[in-house]
């Protein structure tokens, strides 16, 4: 097995800042909301959007700028998507622009909206409609979606940002970040909590609440007895995944990860879950991009199978 060590660890330049804020606050003069709609699709930017559209419908504004109708149309189609929070997207398509992606839907001439669910394109309209006529039209939408298996959600297509163009918090997520620079823990999870009801895929909430909970449970630690407790207790899950948490804290990433997937090899039945679970939460907090969870999702499934 390899040894773990014993000193407490701090200050390690691959030490994770958890209460570091990933973005400005919101409420920024002259910023941008983030929003479900995608205002200006290409050829590229669209086969993004349709990866989408086997989760949630996604609704195609075919464009013609040079005809005012366009305009209506959006000023009243953009908030009502953007109301259904991920519920459902949309992309706007300068047809002028991109007159391949017009014959591409088959339709001869904007403006056209189109509602695209999985493999089926349906036309909606082509001329402004009155808000309480589109809000109907769209609940449809939605309730087909549903009863197709389609109840997902997706996150912004556009992230807010404000007068500088920098990336700021949705509200739920400030809630969150301004509570856990109050140290109130308890607070910070239940508002993550509520951005995961909004929106199930919201990753940094996912990631938030992990952080928040690894602050939480490692807050009033021991260090030298959790650390005693491991060494005395090396098959014990509570003892092991403590001090994996103190590793994570100080950055001995690597470390933490060994020790929870060696436990993992040597385990069985609930044991053996309650630290593969453990593991994936700190697979969150470190991030899924980084190389250490990548190596250590290797060993982990050696070690399950």
């Amino acid at each position: 097995m390899t040894q773990q060590p014993d000193s407490t660890p701090s200050h390690s330049r691959d030490a994770i800042d958890l209460t570091q804020l990933p973005a400005q606050s919101a409420g920024a003069h002259g910023g941008t909301e983030r929003s479900w709609v995608l205002p200006d699709v290409d050829q590229q930017s669209l086969q993004g959007l349709l990866q989408h559209a086997a989760t949630v419908p996604l609704i195609i504004h075919l464009a013609a700028p040079s005809n005012p109708a366009s305009d209506q149309i959006d000023a009243v189609l953009q908030p009502a998507i953007d109301a259904r929070a991920g519920r459902m997207i949309m992309g706007r398509i300068d047809t002028e622009k991109h007159p391949q992606l017009l014959q591409m839907f088959g339709v001869p001439a904007g403006p056209m909206v189109v509602a695209l669910m999985g493999q089926q394109a349906l036309p909606l309209f082509n001329a402004p409609v009155a808000a309480e006529q589109l809000e109907q039209l769209l609940d449809e939408i939605n309730a087909s979606a549903v009863q197709s298996g389609m109840a997902g959600t997706v996150p912004p297509l556009v992230e807010a940002t404000d007068a500088a163009g920098e990336a700021v918090l949705p509200p739920l997520h400030q809630e969150a970040e301004a509570a856990l620079q109050a140290e109130n823990y308890d607070d910070a999870i239940a508002a993550y909590d509520k951005a995961l009801a909004e929106n199930p895929q919201d990753d940094e909430a996912v990631r938030g609440k992990a952080r928040v909970g690894l602050m939480q449970r490692t807050r009033d630690m021991d260090v030298q007895q959790v650390r005693a407790n491991a060494a005395d207790n090396p098959n014990d899950v509570a003892a092991q995944t403590a001090v994996a948490d103190l590793d994570v804290l100080g950055g001995h990433v690597q470390d933490a990860f060994e020790r929870l997937v060696q436990l993992i090899a040597r385990s069985a039945g609930e044991d053996k879950d309650a630290a593969r679970v453990h593991l994936l939460e700190l697979y969150t907090v470190v991030g899924e991009q980084d190389d250490r969870v990548a190596i250590s999702r290797r060993k982990l499934a050696a070690a399950l199978f």
